[in-house]
């Protein structure tokens, strides 16, 4: 024991006791005092084993403190009102107790009178910003250590020590270092597991569930921990509460029974052995009658299933199927707070089994009766969905889409929306390797292409612009290639039905590009001698185009006034953006545009929509990543090889300039292995005008189609001469027609070269009639008034109808076309002649398969 020390403490007592507190001098008194905590805080605890040398060192120590303790006592320093003396005073007898431990430095009836003064002290714990905060959080330190706070229990000071925590509730938080922290929770722990009381749980309790701005988390944390390390003392007094706040509620005092539910969340995630007795009573709850104690159940046991190592399905398998129930609940607000908990429960645990349940109740509620619920399911359903793309179950995703054809608009808008998230994040994660394409997911751009044909949502109706939200480069993933977007519409398209088709093909029509190009020339042009018949034709463009917008009659104002416009800038910027096959270039475009114009414009909304309407779904890009996937032989599904083949001819059929740019690949694709796909011939017949393909390099093939190709490859080839032959047309289909017509004497490939003679009829009228004598008596005396015996050979017979029959038909419908052409030229021969043949076999009795025959008659006269 230090003997300096000890003497200063005694001789410094009796100093503060010859001072006289009539005329207080704080600095006397504080100098003091200062001193005396110094010199206390040097003395130690006697540590000798024998007892009888420790009681005498106790001894010393008592008498050396007397003095110190007397003039604390003699001059009511413990309810001194100056902080300083009180902070001083707190640090003294703190030390005190330290060094006399376990005796108390003084007598019971000043003790209150001490614990009030330290307690107070510690609520001021909280300014850490104060320079005297270390000497507060030694005093805490001294108090923990010593355990000298059990005394309040002896003098029963309950109040004080409900006092000392709420002032550590009070003052706890997350800047305070966790050995501050360790000291509180020491002494709450130490005093609980002496005597816990009904009080000091609610203090516990109300804490647990305190919501502070300020410091959100330490209060609860700290709350936290003295349960876990006081589980086993309060597990009657917690069990006891919650109890009573489940059998009669009204009978509990406070306003803590408001909050049981809470409770029971916290203690479950803390301390869960505590309520295996409480859990059960949820069953109840879940039964009653009053929908809001069902909701509250609902949401605390969803909450609980929701923890990552929760066994609640498990432990309570009685309260999961009862809550299960729930998301079939008599109440729409019941299931509604059921599914929200359906999320939380399948992400706390996707590969638990009770997870499946979950998921299948949550199926369910796709078709509730409802449409607030079943708003909700599509949300939940969707959102689980991008969060496990691959584990939900594919039935999940498709019922889901199902809602795009729901009853009512505001789930199908919902859904929309919903289901765009899930596409754009598989595509993402298809991108990065994570999944593989996979048709139940692709089926959601396909079910959004048909609302295409929903009459009772005008939203839908722009269907297109939601598909291109899906699909295009920019919109669907900023870092999404034109690879990758590819794969995706090659295998959606793979998916397409006629309907699915029609309904695309609609879409890439956008008849307003047109109607805008209209515009246009009309304005920087002046066409049209007639004000008034071109006043006419813009107004009716004005309605067409008006009819795509949300809001048609608005639309068409604007259409007005910008018409009225006598600056061609806005003209002359859709047009380059129409003109532009890139989609990144174009929207690079809009951007500029957009800014040119200013938000302040007053059409300014109008240009925005109508600038998005003139963005490609398509682009030259996607076209070349195609053409090249096919030459390459990328796909080696032969169903998808045909998708791809299908997507580039709907894509051509409508934007044929988009090709440009991939001639010299398409070139050798179209003989690639030697075979010959119909629609390639189809693609390139559409495409002719606008692209760059030597015509000598590619007529040899069109020639030998005509010849010797199937009836479809013979149409398109010449379909394709005739968009590729430009002045040179007439000359070439000369020269085709006489080598088709020796062909046709030759009764070599009788039904392709009929095919391809109808077809140069209606394409250049001149080359026709130049053979059409010919022609026309070799199908009168072979095919409609003979037996086509002779040429029967050449022919596959490959259907229900005879041979003889169709070659009839066949030679009909050359005939037919003949008087058809496609661009109004003005015809020489007479019709009379093959009209009268029509009705003269129309009366034949013998024809064979006269009834087919005969079918075949009257649509030929019904064509004339």
């Amino acid at each position: 024991m230090a003997e300096l020390p000890l003497q200063l403490v005694s001789e410094m007592g009796d100093k503060l006791a010859k001072l006289s507190f009539t005329r207080f001098n704080k600095g006397l008194f504080l100098d003091s005092l200062k001193q005396v905590e110094n010199a206390l805080s040097k003395i130690e605890q006697p540590l000798s084993p024998e007892t009888s040398k420790k009681a005498e060192a106790l001894k010393k120590l008592e008498a050396a403190t007397k003095p110190l303790r007397k003039s604390i006592i003699k001059h009511g320093l413990l309810h001194q009102n100056d902080k300083d003396i009180r902070l001083s005073v707190a640090t003294c007898v703190s030390e005190l107790f330290r060094i006399l431990a376990p005796e108390p430095p003084f007598e019971d009836n000043y003790l209150r009178g001490v614990f009030e003064l330290i307690i107070s002290l510690f609520k001021e714990l909280g300014n850490t910003g104060c320079p005297f905060f270390s000497k507060r959080v030694k005093i805490l330190e001294i108090v923990a250590r010593s355990k000298c706070f059990v005394i309040m229990l002896d003098i029963d000071c309950n109040d004080l020590v409900l006092q000392m925590f709420n002032n550590f509730f009070s003052v706890v938080s997350e800047p305070h270092l966790s050995s501050l922290i360790n000291h509180m929770l020491s002494i709450m722990t130490h005093i609980i597991n002496e005597e816990t009381s009904l009080p000091l749980l609610e203090v516990v309790l109300s804490n647990l569930v305190k919501q502070e701005k300020d410091s959100p988390y330490a209060a609860p944390q700290l709350a936290v921990s003295v349960i876990r390390n006081c589980a086993e003392k309060l597990e009657p007094f917690v069990c006891g509460f919650l109890t009573s706040c489940f059998l009669d509620r009204d009978a509990v005092e406070g306003d803590l029974k408001e909050f049981y539910h809470e409770i029971i969340f916290k203690i479950f995630q803390c301390s869960p052995q505590l309520l295996l007795a409480v859990i059960p009573n949820l069953i109840q709850e879940l039964l009653v009658d009053q929908v809001d104690v069902r909701i509250k159940a609902v949401n605390l046991i969803g909450k609980i299933c929701a923890q990552p190592d929760n066994c609640l399905a498990d432990r309570y398998p009685e309260l999961f199927v009862e809550f299960l129930k729930r998301f079939s609940d008599k109440s729409a607000e019941v299931r509604l707070n059921a599914l929200r908990c359906a999320k939380a429960c399948y992400l706390g645990g996707p590969f638990r089994k009770e997870s499946r349940e979950i998921l299948a109740a949550l199926e369910s509620r796709l078709l509730d009766f409802d449409d607030r619920v079943r708003t909700e399911a599509v949300i939940v359903a969707c959102d689980l969905a991008r969060s496990h793309l691959k584990f939900v179950p594919e039935k999940l995703i498709s019922e889901a889409t199902e809602r795009l054809r729901d009853k009512k608009i505001s789930v199908r808008k919902k859904a929309l929306l919903k289901l765009l998230e899930v596409y754009r994040e598989y595509c993402k994660k298809c991108c990065e390797g994570q999944m593989t394409v996979c048709d139940h997911f692709e089926q959601i751009p396909c079910k959004i292409l048909m609302l295409c044909y929903d009459k009772d949502y005008k939203e839908f109706r722009f269907a297109h612009l939601h598909l291109r939200l899906i699909i295009s480069l920019s919109d669907l993933f900023p870092v999404l290639e034109v690879e990758e977007s590819t794969r995706h519409w090659v295998h959606l398209f793979s998916l397409f039905t006629p309907l699915h088709l029609k309904a695309l093909n609609c879409v890439l029509s956008q008849k307003k590009r047109n109607a805008i190009l209209f515009i246009r020339t009309k304005e920087r042009e002046g066409m049209g001698s007639c004000h008034e018949e071109t006043h006419e034709q813009m107004k009716n463009s004005f309605v067409k185009m008006s009819a795509s917008f949300p809001d048609p009659s608005k639309a068409e104002g604007c259409f007005q006034r910008l018409n009225e416009m006598k600056d061609n800038t806005i003209f002359n910027s859709l047009e380059e953006l129409l003109d532009n096959m890139t989609i990144k270039n174009a929207e690079i475009l809009r951007d500029k545009f957009l800014k040119l114009i200013g938000n302040k414009h007053p059409e300014f909304e109008f240009l925005q929509l109508l600038t998005s309407k003139c963005l490609y779904i398509f682009d030259s890009e996607l076209v070349c990543c195609i053409v090249n996937g096919l030459s390459s032989n990328r796909y080696a599904d032969k169903h998808l090889e045909d998708s791809s083949i299908n997507l580039l001819l709907a894509i051509i059929s409508i934007f044929p300039s988009l090709l440009r740019g991939s001639e010299v690949q398409f070139q050798k694709l179209l003989e690639r292995n030697g075979l010959i796909n119909d629609k390639l011939i189809e693609v390139l017949a559409k495409a002719g005008p606008h692209i760059s393909i030597k015509y000598s390099d590619i007529y040899p093939l069109l020639e030998r189609l005509c010849l010797e190709g199937t009836r479809a490859q013979s149409k398109h080839a010449v379909s394709a001469i005739a968009s590729l032959s430009g002045a040179s047309e007439q000359f070439v289909f000369m020269e085709l027609c006489k080598g088709l017509v020796d062909s046709l004497h030759c009764g070599r490939n009788i039904p392709t070269v009929l095919q391809s003679l109808g077809c140069i009829a209606q394409y250049s009228v001149s080359a026709f009639e130049s053979q059409s004598e010919d022609i026309t008596r070799y199908i009168y005396e072979n095919l409609i008034k003979g037996e086509p015996s002779d040429v029967l050979a050449s022919f596959d017979e490959t259907s229900g109808c005879d041979t003889s029959c169709k070659l009839r038909s066949y030679g009909l419908k050359t005939l037919v076309k003949s008087f058809l052409p496609h661009r109004g030229s003005h015809l020489k021969r007479k019709i009379n002649e093959l009209l009268d043949s029509l009705s003269e076999m129309l009366q034949t009795a013998d024809v064979p398969n006269g009834h087919i025959s005969r079918y075949e008659h009257l649509k030929s006269l019904g064509i004339l």
